[in-house]
């Protein structure tokens, strides 16, 4: 594996971080687009985000202006991964280039991205159907550039009134989820594509939408067991390289009730130690008011980095510099241990390094329009939802 000879202790705190940055080109000179990068880094766009700071990992969103027609979203792509390997002063290291596709009400790829419906709705076919859905969302994700997606959803919901999960939730029964999560954990890798799945350790039992609250879930360690735990221990007989944490508070599972983002017991203890998981492991978004309120802004990275997670999510605009600092200073001071740090970053280094991108970080701009949308993915689409119950 090729990897950077050395990194510096501020180099090896940004590879931790996957930022969301603003405009369709990594050197975007739109106003609007250096408004908002300026507000959340200090930098103009993402190619000085990159230069400046390294991060890890990119997240594309719709409403960051990152999306648009297949051609520019592989060359923003590609430009990304420019800067990040010809970046002077420091290692280069490619980045983890991410979006959040699961499908239904959460695809953020525009068409002529093939759309499919919920996890729900494939749910009431077969787990084959699932698989290809998986690979097809995979084929096209890696033809733009992108390497991880945020997807399948693992949660199992036994609160009949969440609605943040829903219909993004494969069944209520626990066994079925299982099922359909281990077919699409399958199909994204067939497609090349790293799937991460989530929102561990199931955000299936709570109505509160952590984007706008704390979530407490009342289960027991049996109950989490039995409804919960099912298919996040099959997407890990899977082989699934990135597990995605929810900003839950468990009782049975940490009696602190510290979010499972930043709990020892929850992510070290229980899927480190009980589960065996030794991949990555990815906060949820960290400007969520549920993280937000937990700990304050620049200190949740920490806290989750303290707890055993690897990649930090989308810091709230504006923190990112400071989570930086606060990160380096408990180094300082013996709160957080260089070793720590180390074991994360090589996770995510090890993970870049399956995917090819120390090998090659860059794709064929022409390949998004030959496989994006390409006509027998619209047929698969048109069967699937031609055949719903």
């Amino acid at each position: 594996m090729r990897r950077p000879p050395s990194m510096t202790l501020e180099e090896k705190i940004a590879q931790l971080f996957v930022l969301r940055v603003h405009g369709p080109s990594a050197e975007t000179q739109d106003s609007e687009a250096v408004e908002h990068n300026q507000a959340a880094y200090g930098v103009d766009n993402a190619a000085a985000l990159v230069s400046t700071y390294q991060p890890g990992g990119i997240v594309y969103f719709r409403t960051s202006g990152n999306i648009d027609i297949p051609t520019q979203i592989a060359t923003l792509s590609n430009s990304i991964q420019r800067s990040a390997m010809s970046r002077e002063g420091g290692s280069p290291v490619p980045l983890l280039i991410s979006v959040d596709q699961e499908g239904g009400r959460v695809a953020r790829m525009s068409p002529p991205v093939t759309w499919f419906p919920s996890a729900k709705t494939i749910a009431s076919l077969d787990v084959q159907t699932a698989e290809n859905v998986a690979s097809i969302m995979a084929t096209e994700l890696r033809a733009l550039g992108i390497n991880q997606n945020y997807a399948p959803v693992a949660d199992v919901v036994t609160n009949p009134e969440n609605r943040v999960i829903g219909d993004r939730s494969f069944s209520s029964d626990p066994d079925t989820a299982a099922a359909f999560v281990r077919a699409q954990i399958r199909g994204f890798q067939r497609g090349g594509l790293i799937p991460t799945v989530k929102h561990f350790p199931g955000h299936g039992g709570t109505a509160v939408d952590t984007h706008t609250g704390r979530a407490v879930i009342e289960h027991s360690r049996d109950e989490w067991e039995r409804l919960h735990l099912p298919p996040f221990r099959a997407a890990l007989e899977a082989g699934v390289d990135a597990v995605m944490t929810g900003h839950l508070v468990f009782p049975a599972l940490d009696p602190s009730e510290t979010i499972a983002t930043a709990s020892y017991p929850i992510i070290t203890d229980i899927l480190r130690g009980e589960l065996g998981f030794d991949g990555v492991v990815v906060t949820d978004g960290l400007g969520m008011e549920a993280a937000r309120v937990a700990y304050g802004d620049t200190e949740a990275p920490l806290r989750a980095l303290q707890a055993g997670v690897d990649q930090l999510l989308t810091p709230a605009d504006g923190t990112f510099p400071g989570a930086i600092k606060t990160i380096r200073r408990a180094v300082e001071i013996g709160e957080l241990s260089v070793e720590r740090i180390d074991e994360s970053v090589d996770r995510i280094l090890r993970l870049k390094a399956k995917c090819g991108l120390f090998d090659d970080p860059y794709i064929d701009v022409n390949l998004a329009s030959r496989f994006v949308g390409a006509r027998d993915h619209l047929q698969t689409a048109r069967r699937v939802t031609g055949n719903l119950p």
